[in-house]
């Protein structure tokens, strides 16, 4: 005859279950996915002394084509190569930076900002381009700017992105006294 299970033993057999359940999800959380070593290479914390230092792996191209995700533009830039704060309304004799954001990877992608005024009727006058040729292999920022000694004039101006001669972004701003 097995004898009767008293309150406590009925309460660790009910969450025993569940206890190994979070051990076993905490275990697998925890454990890294190394990859495995490649063929004729030593297993990882042997060393060979015979063996030369590897060479650092050149970094791999994206196989994500190359695409123009964001248009910023400011007065000045960060470390990051980045617009620190966007405003669209500027004074004369300020810079005018555009921050391009891209994703993906190209070998060799040219980058164009084209700058232009606009007037009242809406017609455009090219006030400044410039090109680059960038080989990004991830997420990149690309910096273009334009600034006149003279100042810009008081106006409203726009600026074209072209990805490989495609337009890609504009973006408007103003230029005020």
């Amino acid at each position: 005859m097995i004898a009767p299970m008293t309150d406590l033993a009925r309460a660790i057999a009910r969450l025993l279950p569940l206890a190994l359940l979070i051990a076993v999800l905490v275990l697998a959380a925890c454990h890294k996915n190394e990859p495995a070593p490649e063929a004729g290479t030593p297993p990882a914390g042997t060393a060979s002394p015979a063996a030369p230092a590897a060479a650092p792996a050149a970094p791999q191209a994206s196989t994500v084509p190359l695409k123009v995700v964001a248009l910023g533009i400011g007065k000045t830039l960060g470390p990051d190569n980045k617009v620190i704060a966007e405003v669209d309304t500027f004074a004369p004799g300020d810079t005018v930076y555009a921050v391009v954001g891209t994703t993906g990877g190209s070998p060799a992608a040219k980058l164009t900002a084209r700058w232009s005024s606009v007037a009242r009727s809406g017609a455009e006058k090219p006030i400044g381009d410039e090109t680059k040729t960038i080989a990004p292999t991830a997420d990149a920022s690309t910096e273009f700017h334009i600034v006149k000694p003279e100042g810009l004039t008081a106006g409203d101006y726009k600026i074209e992105i072209l990805l490989d001669g495609k337009s890609v972004a504009t973006k408007a701003f103003r230029v005020a006294k």
